[in-house]
């Protein structure tokens, strides 16, 4: 189509005149060139719309409250003999841990293992390194247990059965993992959602690590609580009993089963 003299005249004018001159015309003349001049501000004014309703449904997550993890509880229960860092021998490495990962080479364990729920008997204390081949060797008699790969509670069932196995133990075996890689830890495991350890920080409640491990399993009428120190058993009637004990390291926080 050939160009009217009206659209060549149009060319030159800025906005404003293209109105201005067409409306003189017809207003079905109008209508194109103010769609063409105005869809993409509308665009933008629909878009910051949007944006300001979604964020003013959304939640601020950095508000949300979370316990600090930056000052760890200092390890109290070294016992004699044991080193002051988790390094099994001079050329251990230093490697990342995060308790609800798997274990790996290099990753150094310190426990303490019991035998017994009652007069209980201390079968272990030391400092051990997982090897290349993912293999955690215990010396003598009580041999190795083959952890790499696994999460903090299915090692320490691999643990005691090493123990039990080893030392040809008849009473139940207690472990206790104290710290890995200088992370002090606590275990949260029984009647709960899924098995956990957690970093064990200072000023924690028993009912914090609780919390922070997921709880008890959904719909549960239970409400006893086990700490177990050192391969003794100390029980509480419900979370807010237990929670003027303030957990250790190595410390197993067990949510009995039973009303």
């Amino acid at each position: 189509m050939r160009p009217t003299l009206l659209t060549l005249a149009l060319s030159f004018l800025d906005t404003a005149s293209i109105v201005h001159a067409v409306s003189l015309f017809h207003p079905f003349i109008l209508m194109p060139f103010l769609i063409k001049k105005m869809l993409p501000a509308l665009i933008l004014l629909i878009g910051l719309s949007a944006c300001a309703t979604v964020k003013r449904f959304t939640p601020d997550l950095t508000k949300l409250p979370v316990p600090s993890f930056s000052t760890l509880k200092k390890v109290t229960s070294n016992l004699p003999g044991m080193p002051d860092h988790d390094k099994a021998t001079e050329d251990d490495p230093q490697m990342p841990f995060n308790a609800r990962g798997t274990l790996g080479y290099g990753h150094t364990l310190r426990l303490h293992v019991y035998e017994g729920t009652r007069s209980t008997k201390r079968v272990y204390n030391g400092v051990a390194m997982i090897n290349s081949k993912g293999i955690i060797d215990f010396g003598g008699e009580i041999g190795s247990a083959q952890i790499g790969g696994a999460t903090l509670p299915r090692a320490v069932e691999a643990i005691a059965a090493t123990f039990r196995i080893g030392l040809r133990l008849t009473r139940p075996v207690t472990v206790h993992i104290v710290s890995v890689e200088d992370v002090p830890v606590v275990y949260i495991n029984g009647d709960v959602i899924k098995d956990e350890f957690i970093p064990a920080w200072k000023d924690m409640t028993i009912k914090q690590a609780v919390t922070v491990a997921g709880g008890r399993k959904l719909d549960s009428p239970n409400h006893g609580v086990y700490v177990i120190r050192e391969g003794n058993r100390r029980y509480y009637s419900n979370l807010d009993a237990a929670n003027k004990d303030e957990p250790e390291p190595g410390d197993i926080i067990f949510l009995s089963p039973d009303i």
